[in-house]
């Protein structure tokens, strides 16, 4: 039976913590240790998380006196894992059952295997257990770095969700921890870095339900913002590998054109919403990104519609799309 430290930060995610853990506890054939990461919550996640730990010796409490900030908490706790594998499990999200087994199973199969994922289902309230996630073992597709990159860069961001990734300890030792300069997209950079060494297993099967709510940290980041982090992600990771790694050189435009054109449908949507000023925010990313943008035709007849307003072009977009001229913004 594999050992796996789950590491779980907490702030403010006090009210959803026990069943964060609760999801880690009762998880079948895996040896677990739980590090519960309080970063100086103000609610009662520290009642709560002595209250885990004085029930089961499998968890452990921590607790900051000042907040630190997600990649400072990270780094922190899994410079004492010690465990064969590990995890970082938000507070707010939950394991399904078997996930563990799953893919420490199909590691343990699988020794160039470093990063394991699977599918997530979100949820707003209540999880939907009684679905079927997957059994004892499942489907799984061994990636190598190549298709991985390439994979990543037509999305513009990993197909990762960050509460069914588990990692082999080995390799989180050999590449070391998350990079302070990328709070928001931190998880990117170091999946990049960790395929760039070792395989990746994508797996058939539900692994975890990942929680939305109002209080989601990342909704407080705007889109444009969120795409100029993916690509800053990407761009540190292909500064650092670009010597070793040849397939960089041909999947980089790749990545260039893809973030480029999700920029410029946001600023159309933008446009429409009426926000000229996010407009603008994300087509100067689009034509920085991939300045041969301003040459494609969608950018020109947006061009178009920008300079004639949002007014007038509302007036007379039935005869645009009629003349089958018009933009519109891409879901």
């Amino acid at each position: 039976m594999s050992r796996v430290d789950v590491i779980v930060p907490c702030y403010n995610y006090g009210n959803m913590l026990r069943a964060c853990v609760r999801s880690v506890l009762d998880q079948e054939d895996a040896d677990v240790r739980v590090i519960v990461m309080d970063d100086a919550s103000t609610d009662s996640t520290e009642a709560v998380g002595r209250r885990l730990a004085a029930e089961d010796p499998r968890v452990e409490y921590r607790r900051h006196e000042t907040n630190c900030g997600r990649i400072a908490t990270y780094n922190e706790a899994l410079a004492d894992v010690t465990a064969d594998y590990c995890m970082i499990l938000s507070a707010d999200d939950l394991l399904t059952s078997g996930a563990l087994s799953r893919a420490t199973r199909t590691m343990d199969a699988h020794p160039r295997v470093g990063l394991a994922y699977g599918r997530d289902i979100t949820f707003r309230h209540t999880p939907p257990r009684e679905m079927t996630h997957g059994g004892r073992d499942c489907p799984h597709h061994i990636i190598g770095y190549a298709e991985f990159l390439e994979q990543s860069c037509r999305l513009g961001h990993t197909s990762i969700q960050a509460p069914t990734a588990i990692v082999r300890t080995t390799l989180h030792r050999h590449i070391g921890g998350y990079l302070p300069e990328l709070p928001h997209s931190g998880d990117t950079e170091i999946w990049l870095r960790m395929a760039a060494h070792a395989d990746v297993c994508a797996l058939d099967a539900v692994q975890a339900f990942r929680r939305l709510h109002a209080i989601n940290m990342s909704l407080g980041y705007s889109p444009v913002r969120r795409i100029a982090a993916q690509k800053r992600a990407f761009d540190i990771h292909f500064d650092a590998y670009r010597g070793v790694r040849r397939e960089i050189a041909a999947l980089e435009p790749v990545l260039n054109r893809t973030i480029a054109e999700s920029a410029f449908w946001g600023g159309a949507r933008a446009f429409d919403d009426g926000d000229s000023t996010a407009c603008d925010e994300f087509l100067a990313l689009a034509s920085a990104a991939w300045p041969q943008i301003e040459s494609w035709a969608p950018w020109r007849r947006f061009r178009w519609k920008r300079r004639i307003g949002r007014a007038v072009y509302r007036w007379i977009e039935p005869i645009a799309n009629t003349a089958g001229f018009a933009i519109k913004s891409r879901a």
